[in-house]
């Protein structure tokens, strides 16, 4: 009797395995997200990120192009290009 439960518990193992397998692998190969398939079809350069430092680096410099992009808008602001009134 034990060996039934033993037998049993193993192959519910093996089949969440499995499921886990196919889930995993269906998520992390699968086809191009609407955003790349846009930004490719735009003539933009998406970059590779295989690992951890990749993807650190790529958000660093998202960050410091989004400050840099905010800095100058607000010096545009202050000499009052494209018809923005200061406060």
């Amino acid at each position: 009797m034990k060996a039934l439960g033993l037998l049993s518990l193993l192959l519910a193992l093996l089949i969440v395995a499995v499921l886990a397998r196919k889930q995993w692998s269906a998520t992390h190969q699968g086809p191009p997200s609407a955003a790349a398939s846009a930004a490719s079809s735009a003539g933009v350069d998406l970059p590779k990120v295989d690992n951890a430092d990749d993807a650190r680096r790529v958000q660093q410099r998202v960050q410091d192009d989004m400050n840099r992009m905010m800095q100058d808008r607000a010096s545009e602001v202050d000499r009052g290009v494209d018809g923005a009134d200061k406060p």
